[in-house]
This record gives structure tokens, sequence and C-alpha cells, in this order.
């Protein structure tokens, strides 16, 4: 039932409906004649009374709680009853449960301020004349003594839900205590019916923590697992990776000694390049030289040529001088004693004629023997020239050869650099990699000793089933459970008294407390 059902259903009850509505402005008439007076000898009771006076905190505040009543009831009997009354009396009512203000307080202001109402309006009636004052003192003491049953009983009726509230409380308050304990079997049973909600909400509570408590341990003794299966898995990988450490150091070494091999097999092999350039050079210029020698060879041999020709020239002139001397004997023998002289000099040219032809055979044999040792060196020096040429071209191919030798050396020696730096690399990545493994394995232990503690908090607790129990709903299976559903609160006529639970009301500043 809505709040608004619950209120029409509360005027009925009263019996509030037309007649009492067409008397509101006569109350509303006498109200603002005498109740200024009551509530002024009200609230002066009031500040002579100390367990209500605590709640003002000075003259004016406890005047302007007097004018806000007096308001209150002006608005009451000004319209007919409605939400928007309704509205204020229950903050009101929330307001005093607030601050504590017992109903006692409130009813009995109500009655002292009724009765000096009613005195004062019967004072004035006719029917006062006639009866004199026990009339309106005979309604003001009937206004009071049942305004005081009222209280008693409701005094009564808020005890008994205040105790049983406690009860509920000290009951809720015993389960959790325990649920700290780490109890978790704990299970709130037999509550009333009004606190059933409570009931379910704290058992799917339970069942919830205990559920994951439950997986949070076996999730624990995973993690244990793993982390150790991990820490067992770096310290291998920690011991493999010092060995790889150890290794690529070696083989830096290795490279570097390697790297500076090749560095001075380049370094021979360019000077292997320049020392065959200057042999090529040279044996170039040599070959140069042996076709000099062959070109001198061969105008040697054209100059003994010529020296043979003028030698048979030479030759044949002591020819023809040795028969003209063999002439001029013939005809000095012919002219006897006259010629004798002659016939000597004849001879002697003869004689000079035969040792000219001797020397020019003799020179004629030296320089044939010549020519032929001439011939025989161009043909040495021609012999020369093409192995020379041969020399040159092997020495050109030898050149090429090195050149290309101290090329792929060089090209070598920077690969080798190359690597060797790529390996330095790798070996000071590996001891960093080596120092990472080290920190996750301590990582590793860190975590499973944190596992262990974990485990054993978890196993403080008293699960359902034990500490590892699978037995009953799962989380996923509460996670979707639906709630029970929430049981719509009537609209209650008891205003909320004071204690612990109405002190957690929350509190508004824009609500006036002050109105009694």
């Amino acid at each position: 039932m809505d709040t608004a059902s619950a209120n029409q259903n509360r005027l009925s009850f009263f019996g509030i409906d037309r007649k009492d509505y067409a008397s509101f402005a006569r109350i509303l008439k006498m109200l603002q004649k005498h109740a200024p007076a009551a509530l002024a000898d009200f609230y002066e009771k009031i500040a002579a009374t100390p367990e209500v006076a605590k709640f003002f905190k000075s003259p004016q505040h406890m005047d302007h709680a007097r004018d806000k009543q007096l308001n209150h009831w002006v608005q009451l009997f000004s319209n007919e009853i409605g939400e928007t009354y309704f509205g204020k009396a229950e903050q009101i009512g929330s307001v005093h449960a607030r601050i504590g203000l017992a109903p006692t307080w409130y009813i009995g202001g109500y009655a002292m301020v009724l009765e000096q109402v009613i005195h004062e309006a019967m004072a004035g009636s006719p029917l006062a004349r006639l009866a004199g004052n026990r009339m309106a003192q005979t309604i003001g003491t009937l206004v009071k003594c049942a305004l005081l049953d009222m209280d008693i009983a409701l005094s009564s009726y808020f005890r008994a839900e205040e105790a049983q509230r406690l009860a509920v409380i000290s009951q809720v308050g015993q389960a959790l205590e325990s649920l700290a304990k780490g109890d978790f079997t704990v299970q709130l049973e037999g509550l009333p019916p009004a606190f059933a909600k409570l009931e379910q909400d704290f058992d799917f509570m339970r069942t919830r923590i205990s559920e994951t408590l439950a997986q949070v341990s076996q999730t624990a003794e995973s993690i244990n697992t793993g982390s150790i299966e991990i820490s067992q898995a770096s310290d291998d990988l920690s011991s493999r990776t010092e060995q790889q450490a150890a290794s690529l150091e070696e083989t830096a070494a290795a490279m570097h000694q390697l790297n500076d091999g090749v560095r001075e097999t380049a370094e021979g092999a360019a000077h292997v390049n320049q020392s065959v350039s200057t042999a090529h050079a040279d044996a170039t210029r040599g070959g140069e030289v042996v076709k000099e020698a062959v070109a001198a060879m061969d105008d040697i041999e054209r100059s003994a040529q010529e020296i043979a020709k003028i030698i048979n020239v030479i030759d044949g002139i002591a020819f023809q001088t040795n028969l003209l001397a063999l002439n001029a004997g013939v005809e000095a023998a012919r002219a006897g004693d006259a010629g004798k002289g002659f016939a000597v000099v004849a001879n002697e040219v003869r004689a000079l004629a035969q040792r000219s032809a001797d020397a020019a055979k003799h020179i004629k044999e030296l320089i044939s023997e010549s020519s032929r040792q001439v011939t025989r060196g161009v043909e040495l020096v021609g012999q020369s020239g093409e192995a020379l040429d041969s020399i040159v071209g092997k020495v050109a191919e030898i050149a090429g050869l090195a050149a290309n030798i101290s090329e792929l050396a060089a090209a070598q020696s920077t690969s080798l650099q190359q690597v060797n730096t790529a390996v330095s690399e790798m070996d000071k990545m590996t001891q960093q990699n080596a120092a990472m493994v080290e920190q996750s394995t301590a990582a590793a232990r860190t975590l499973a000793a944190e596992a262990d503690q974990l485990t054993g908090l978890v196993s403080r607790f008293a699960l359902q089933g034990g500490p590892a129990a699978h037995g009953g709903a799962t989380v996923r299976d509460i996670r979707n459970a639906k709630p029970a559903p929430r049981r719509v609160a009537r609209a209650s006529v008891r205003p909320v008294v004071q204690g612990n639970l109405a002190m957690t009301m929350k509190s508004d500043p824009s609500e006036d407390w002050s109105e009694f």
C-alpha cells in the first residue's frame, strides 16, 4: 500500500470528514485567539524543565519554536488535511527522533496547551456561565488523561518495539562477531517477520563471502604452486643465462682476437698489394728495357752486317792489291835489274796485301762470330722480353688478386668488427637478462611467500564444508542469484523514538526541528 492510500485510511479510521472540515474555521479562530497565550505558558514550563530545555540553544530559539508551532496549527486548520500536512508532520516527527525528543514530552505539551485552550474557549461560552468552570475543568481533565493513557500505551508499544529491535540487533551483532572471528558457518535464524529481508541478506552475504574465501584459498594455493614453478624455472633460466653470458664473453674475446688477426691480415694484404703494384711497375719498366735492348741488338746486328760488307770490300781490295803486286813482280822480273827495286816494293805490297787479306779474313770471322752471338743474344733478349711480358701479366693478375684480397680482408675486418660489437651488445643484454631473471626469481619467491601468508590468513576462517569446500552455491551462482524481493514498508502511524536506530537518521540542515 502506498503512502497516500495509508494516509486516507488513517483519516477514515479517525472519522475526519466534511463535518469536521466545516468546524475548521471556528477552531482556527479559537486557536488564533487562545493558542498564543497557551503556548507562551507551555514554553515557560519547558524552560523550567531541564530534560526538555536542553533542546533549545537560547530564549530566542524557544520563541522561534513557539511561533512555528502556532503556524503549524494555523496551516492544519486552514485547509483540508492533505499530503502537504502529512509530509510536514512526518518531517517534524523525524526531526524529533533525530534529536532524541521522547514522545512523552510531545504528547504532554499537547495536553497542557489543549487544556488551556479549552479553558479559555469555554470561559466565554453560555454553557460555562451555566455550569461554571467545572465543565472546562472536566473536559481539560478528560483530554489530559486521554493523552496520558495514549502516552503510556505508546511508550509501552515503543518499548516493546525497541526491545524487539534490540534483540534483533543483539542477534545480528553476535552473528557479525562470529563472522569477525572467522566463523562463516554461523546462521542468522529466528528473526521476526519484519526482519526476514535482513535474514535473507545476511545469509546471502555469508554464503557469498564464504564461497569467495574458499576460492581465494584455492587461488592462493594455485598461485603458490605456480610461483614455485616459476621460481624453479627462473633458477634454471638464471643458470643457463649465466652460462650463456660466460660463453658470450668468451666468444666476444675470441671474436676480438679474430678481428685483430683479420685486421692485421688486411693490413698485410694491403702491403702485399702495394708491393705487387711496385713489382708490376718494375716488371713493366724491365719489359720496356728489354724491348730497347732487343732494338739495340738489332741495330748492332745491322752494324755488324755493314762492317762485314766493308771487310768484304777490304778483302777484295787486298786481293786486287795482291794481284797487282804479283803483276808488278812479274813486270819487275821482266825488267831485270832495273826492276829489282820495284820488285822489292811489289813484294812488300803483296806481303802487306796478304796481311790485310788475312786480317780482313780474321775480322770477318770475328764479325761472323759476333753476328752469331748477337743473333743468339737477340733471341735470348726476345725470350727474356716474352718472359718479362708473361711476368708482367702474372704480376698484374697477382696485383688484382692482392687488391681483391685486400678489399675482402678490409670488408671482413669491418664485418667482424660489427659482429664483435653485436656480440658485445648480446653479452651486455645477456648479463642484464641474468639480472632480470634474478629479480624475477626473487619476485616469484616473494609471491610464493605472500601466497603462503594469504593461505594462512584464509585458513583462519571456518567455512561451511571446510576451508576448500566446493559444496553449495558457487560464486557465479551467487552472483547470478536474484536477491529476495524487498518488502514495501507500510506507512507507520508511530513516530520514530530515541535510540540507536533513531540517531542514525540523516540530518538535513534545512529541517526545522523546533516545532512541537
